[in-house]
């Protein structure tokens, strides 16, 4: 059996792997605590400093440049006015900086309800007291009656009514003859009135145009800048000065507050002489720069906690997520690089930043122009706040326009609210009536109530079906039918627009929003997304930066609440029911 053993020295035997041992060496420079008290690590003290450069040196930190601390800056603008308000028809009016924008935008003429018959009645009687006349206030209430026009369902107008009848006169009736002078020739012709007390009569009738004036803001010449085929609002404001003819659009605005960021603009070339206009004004402001912190920023001291709302360290990143990988590197390498520099600027002022000069702690000043007028990297401009131009938008001007508008408003309750539903089914828009005026001077809810249909009599006894050519949807759904826009230059029937229309029992719309235009209104197709759309009309209120008082009548317009159905059927077989 020998010849079969073979030397242990020649056997080859197949260890698994890692049956060996192995010894890894780590090394870790960090404190080690020999006492429970944490007094002696907190004070970082250095044991031999030549140790810390020389890490200092392996990490570079001593690769830095030489550049200098900025300290100073000086910034140069040239800020223009708006002069002009311009509707989306066309129309033009001097720009007031004394008024609100909001409200030169969203004022419309007050609905004459009886609320207001009545609050401009009661107002006349209180000054033709003041003024000593109260003695011909029955002749007034019995020459200018308020007339009771509400409607039937209308309880808070009815209620309203019959406290007030009888009690003031039409007050809106006696504005209206005061300003075309029929109220001064009916108190002349009036035998009972006393001929020493005309006088008082037409102060009064002064006073009384004055404070109607000062207590509603309303558009003088009856302009409106809504346009009820987008649901929004549309207007621009021009400024014209010697070599910058400047037009600001916004042509999308119902959110009820104006800012920067809801104008473009472009030029105005309309051949206009422009050698009388004025020129701009050059400012030159100088500050101080700050330094740009955000939450998570490191801090350049030692023991300063940093801010543990943005933590820089725990950005998840796959392979492929170079943003996060970026904002990262921006926010722990390169975020003390920046700097703040603020500007001010007064309301209602167009700038335009010609270019900064920095000053550093060396002396040398640095010039700093738009980023928007670099030829070169044109393709990666880099422009945040800024009027993006209307006619070419990858051309980027620095400009930038501090808007007049409001701060603080108080909305009163919703006088209108029309809810604009897609419904798929019977393929057409639907205008749903839930808050219409009430004469009460508030909004008053829509019973949801279907019109019944004319009882039905079968000619023949023994009929045991009938058929329906249609049912019939509730009163205050308004149907918006889809139909072809007129022929353009390309003369093909291709764009939809939505007309109003009506059910055949149905009633007519009570809102103004989708009654101010008659005969015909349309609505462009885009304007209704599938989620909807709701459009609110209320009164708004606010302190100007003079002190006074503005009061208009607003609209907004906001995201709906998905699709709907009116469960409107055509073509049915029903069978017929018998007592």
């Amino acid at each position: 059996m020998d010849k079969y053993l073979a030397p242990l020295s020649k056997i080859k035997i197949d260890l698994p792997r890692y049956a060996l041992p192995v010894i890894s060496n780590y090394n870790r420079l960090e404190g080690y605590p020999r006492s429970t008290q944490l007094d002696d690590n907190v004070k970082m003290e250095i044991r031999d400093p030549l140790w810390t450069l020389c890490r200092q040196w392996q990490f570079g930190e001593f690769q830095g440049e030489d550049a200098g601390t900025p300290w100073q800056a000086n910034i140069l603008g040239v800020h223009t006015q708006p002069q002009s308000f311009v509707y989306g028809n066309g129309d033009t009016i001097p720009f007031d900086i004394n008024i609100p924008l909001e409200t030169v935008v969203e004022q419309e003429k007050i609905s004459p309800d009886l609320f207001l018959r009545t609050q401009m009645g009661r107002h006349f009687f209180k000054i033709l007291k003041q003024k000593n006349i109260g003695k011909y206030l029955n002749i007034l209430v019995e020459h200018y009656p308020i007339v009771n026009e509400m409607k039937d369902d209308d309880d808070e107008g009815r209620y309203f009514y019959k406290g007030i009848e009888g009690t003031y006169p039409d007050g809106y009736r006696i504005h209206q003859e005061v300003n075309d002078g029929s109220f001064q020739l009916f108190i002349q012709n009036n035998s009972l009135i006393d001929p020493s007390d005309h006088s008082f009569f037409i102060e009064a009738g002064q006073s009384f145009l004055d404070w109607f004036k000062h207590l509603y803001q309303q558009p003088e010449g009856g302009q409106s800048a809504w346009v009820h085929e987008h649901l929004e609002y549309n207007f621009s404001l021009e400024s014209r000065y010697k070599g910058n003819n400047r037009r600001l659009i916004a042509d999308q605005y119902a959110s009820g507050h104006l800012d920067w960021k809801d104008f473009d603009q472009e030029v105005i070339s309309d051949g206009a002489n422009t050698e009388d206009q004025p020129a701009g004004t050059e400012q030159v402001q100088t500050f101080i720069p700050t330094p740009l912190t955000f939450g998570g920023m490191p801090h350049h001291r030692l023991w300063q906690l940093e801010d543990a709302t943005t933590n820089f360290g725990k950005i998840d990143a796959s392979p492929t997520a170079l943003l996060n990988l970026l904002l990262a590197e921006y926010g722990l390498t390169y975020s003390n690089d920046w700097f703040i520099l603020p500007y001010e600027l007064d309301i209602n002022t167009i700038c335009q930043i010609k270019g900064i000069v920095v000053t550093d702690v060396f002396g040398q000043n640095s010039y700093v122009s738009p980023a928007t007028q670099d030829t070169e990297t044109n393709w990666q401009q880099f422009a945040v706040f800024h009027q993006t131009e209307r006619d070419n938008a990858t051309k980027n001007e620095s400009l930038f326009y501090m808007t007049p508008s409001i701060g603080r408003l108080l909305e009163g309750d919703d006088l209108e609210k029309v809810n604009f539903i897609r419904d798929e089914m019977s393929n057409m828009v639907w205008a749903i009536e839930q808050i219409v005026p009430s004469a009460a001077g508030t909004g008053r809810i829509l019973k949801r109530t279907v019109p019944s249909l004319k009882e039905f009599q079968p000619v023949d006894d023994e009929s045991k079906i009938r058929y329906v050519l249609g049912n019939n949807v509730p009163d205050n759904w308004i149907p918006f039918i889809p139909v072809h826009k007129e022929v353009g230059a390309s003369g093909v029937l291709q764009e939809i627009s939505l007309q109003r229309a009506r059910m055949p029992q149905g009633t007519r719309p009570l809102s103004s929003v989708i009654s101010e235009k008659q005969p015909v209104f349309f609505i462009e197709e885009e304007e209704v997304p599938r989620a909807g759309v709701i459009i609110t009309r209320n009164f708004q209120r606010t302190r100007w930066l003079n002190g006074k008082t503005f009061l208009w009548v607003g609209r907004r317009k906001k995201a709906g609440r998905g699709e709907g159905l009116a469960n409107l059927m055509f073509d049915q077989i029903l069978p017929i029911e018998r007592k």
